[in-house]
């Protein structure tokens, strides 16, 4: 474990005609810039492929039309077949374990592979005297890891910002970079290890080398960080984990400098140079976006700080926080990292934007799990007057502080066909998506086209959109309900303008557990019965399938709390059914157009959370099939079949789709896996001129 030497180690050759470690170094770095210059060159061409969607003027603009980009199409689905792969999750007890797709998986592979080729080129393991150079090309080859692994890490990411990643995707691989690390610096001491093992010599070396001590602790540091980054670990409690992660990265740079020799501290001073750059970037953006001097102050806020809160309790221990007037501006499907000192003092948390820009203010809901956002929950139901508590003008708005944003996915509006999926809260992710793009609509129906930096010949090549989410109760339907009012009264404007409108919309709302949702021993027997409508404050949710329940008109807004279910296997495929009882429903539907019977299967009884009562705020008239062209969402029990819910809309497609999905790690395997199986199903990859498919998966939670 001594990198000690009078001579620079680094400029000699292990023997045997091998490269020296410089050169080893070199190449490791070699491949790495490589790997970040094709996602560059792949995301600049993405981009260049967007504005030629968007200048095309034909009707099929999302379809590929020359050799090149119909041979781009092709690798692009090969690459995307192999990368979207992921094998079923396995459970173990209690606890479910869900693997990554097999693209990832493979690139954190080929790091391994290059990193262990190098430290062993030309040295034989099995020859005792090539053990101590083993040690320092594994060395060599573990501190040139280095950069990587906070080149990965920052938020404000220079290889995100290349390859067109979000730095939260980028998280995944920076754990698993450290991880090959810990595996490089593990190989190194084992092998100074068994060397001095030759002489009983490692119990001396451990107690009288001072280098021999620093690296042993580095290892310790590291052994610590990579045990606690685990995610069942850092998971519970993530403000402690960013904590100790803070405290001992420092630790471990400390150590692994003094253990290091001078020859080789630059790879050291890099991470360190990284960090600080990461840091002042926050700092800057932050005092810009913070800073009432940079901003037109809002009447709500401080004569300093630009961004004042209010804080709203809504049903399911959700609470809705909206910053009015905020001083950056974002794009649908962002997040930015919120703090508010005077609530949770010293926590930022990264929550995802509800809103748009357009109006107005930044909005997001959040559920209160541990730490600062049951907070955030506890001082929103002690200051509002709907619970009977009268709060105190100084305690309305509370100065918050915003950082960001952050986030990154292809535009949306250049795909043919769109398929968004949420679960739960995941729908504070796809909804803007699904807002931005009806937008687009309606400011082609306005005529506001060739608006940007090159002239476009329309503003989105998005003709039909297939939104699904499946919550537990229909009290989640008031998280969403006006901006679901939005899109709708929007699409029936344009098709009233517009008589030929092409563009289509289709809204399914799928309900698991609910406190009307029934039994099928307390249901009535199947039995075709004429449409029937849930109405709702300002949303007509129509059941237009021919589905056997009793009618049921209820208001989200009286529904109680979010509800949740015992855990238990989930019923064989079958149909849906109505909501208008007290249990879960577990069946999945495999196909909504064919819902004709109620054969959903309780598994077991709801269990009621804290109820917080809301106000009714219609903010736009009802809408309903009667009065306007628009068509009204369609509420089912039960869950959702993705691959049916897919192929139904790919089947129509003129062009490249997009599937976007954000919600619990079932659901997104579950659409992985059904982008996979349609994928090799249209064989875009064997020329048959079916297009190809764009599938973002949105992580949910840390």
């Amino acid at each position: 474990m001594d990198l000690m030497s009078d001579m620079p180690m680094g400029s000699m050759s292990m023997g045997d005609g091998a490269p020296s470690l410089f050169t080893l170094q070199k190449m490791y770095w070699a491949v790495v810039g490589s790997a970040i210059g094709a996602a560059t060159l792949v995301n600049i061409l993405n981009r260049l492929l967007a504005q030629h969607r968007l200048r095309d003027s034909s009707l099929t603009p999302a379809k590929p039309k020359s050799l090149f980009f119909n041979t781009y199409a092709t690798l692009t689905a090969i690459v995307r077949e192999i990368s979207y792969a992921t094998i079923h999750p396995l459970t173990v007890g209690n606890y479910t374990i869900h693997f990554p797709p097999l693209g990832p998986v493979l690139i954190i592979l080929a790091n391994l592979i290059t990193i262990l080729v190098l430290s062993f080129y030309k040295l034989d393991t099995a020859d005792v005297w090539k053990w101590e150079d083993i040690g320092y090309s594994t060395g060599f080859m573990a501190i040139c890891q280095l950069p990587l692994i906070f080149l990965l890490a920052g938020r404000q990411n220079i290889i995100g910002f290349l390859a067109g990643m979000s730095y939260a995707s980028l998280n995944w691989f920076h754990r698993w970079a450290a991880r090959t690390l810990w595996l490089t610096a593990t190989i190194h001491m084992c092998f100074w290890f068994r060397d001095w093992a030759r002489y009983d010599y490692i119990k001396y070396e451990l107690y009288n080398d001072e280098l021999t001590k620093r690296g042993f602790a580095a290892w310790v540091i590291l052994t610590f960080i990579v045990v606690t980054s685990i995610r069942p670990i850092r998971g519970l409690s993530y403000e402690v984990f960013v904590l100790q992660h803070l405290v001992t990265f420092v630790g471990f740079i400390v150590a692994v400098w003094m253990h290091a020799p001078d020859e080789v501290r630059i790879w050291v001073w890099i991470p360190i140079g990284l960090v600080v750059f990461d840091r002042v970037v926050r700092y800057v953006w932050g005092a810009y976006a913070n800073l009432a001097v940079f901003h037109r102050k809002s009447d709500k806020g401080s004569r300093v700080w630009t961004h004042s809160a209010t804080f709203t309790p809504m049903p399911g221990n959700i609470t809705r926080v909206t910053v009015d007037n905020p001083g950056i501006n974002w794009q649908a499907g962002q997040h930015v990292f919120l703090t508010c000192h005077t609530i949770v003092p010293l926590q930022s948390h990264p929550f995802t934007i509800a809103s748009l820009p357009e109006d107005g203010k930044l909005e997001f809901f959040i559920r209160a799990e541990n730490g600062g956002t049951r907070r955030f929950f506890r001082f929103a139901s002690k200051n509002d007057k709907v619970l009977g508590v009268e709060p105190a003008p100084a305690v309305r708005g509370r100065t918050v502080f915003v950082e960001g944003p952050y986030g990154t996915i292809r535009s949306l509006r250049q795909f043919d066909s769109v398929i968004l999926l949420a679960g739960g809260m995941g729908a504070t992710f796809t909804i803007p998506l699904l807002r931005d793009i009806v937008s687009v609509w309606t400011k082609e129906i306005n005529g506001q086209i060739g608006q940007g930096s090159f002239q476009a010949k329309r503003l989105a090549a998005t003709k039909r959109i297939r939104f699904v989410w499946v919550i537990k109760s229909r009290a989640q339907l008031i998280l969403f309900e006006s901006q679901l009012q939005s899109v709708l009264a929007d699409v029936a404007e344009c098709r009233l303008r517009q008589p030929d409108f092409q563009k289509e919309l289709e809204i399914s709302i799928y309900i698991t557990c609910d406190e009307k949702l029934e039994a099928p021993t307390t249901a009535p027997p199947s039995l075709p019965l004429p449409t029937q409508s849930l109405v709702t404050s300002g949303l007509d949710f129509s059941y237009e399938k021919g589905l056997s329940a009793e009618k049921d008109n209820v208001s989200i807004h009286s529904a109680s709390a979010e509800s949740s279910s015992t855990a238990e296997p989930p019923a064989p495929v079958g149909k849906g059914c109505l909501p208008g009882g007290g249990c879960c429903c577990t069946t999945q539907i495999e196909d909504e157009d064919q819902v004709t019977t109620c054969a959903c299967t309780c598994s077991g009884p709801v269990r009621s959370e804290q109820t917080i009562a809301t106000p009714t705020v219609n903010e736009k008239p009802t809408l309903s099939t009667a009065s306007s062209p628009s068509p009204s969402p369609t509420v089912l029990s039960g869950r959702p079949y993705p691959q049916t819910i897919i192929r139904k809309v790919l089947e129509k497609a003129e062009g490249e789709s997009a599937v976007v999905v954000c919600g619990p790690p079932g659901l997104s395997d579950d659409v992985r896996r059904s982008v996979v199986y349609l994928s090799d199903e249209r064989a875009v990859h064997k020329g048959t001129g079916a297009q190809g498919i764009y599938l973002h998966v949105e992580n949910f939670g840390y």
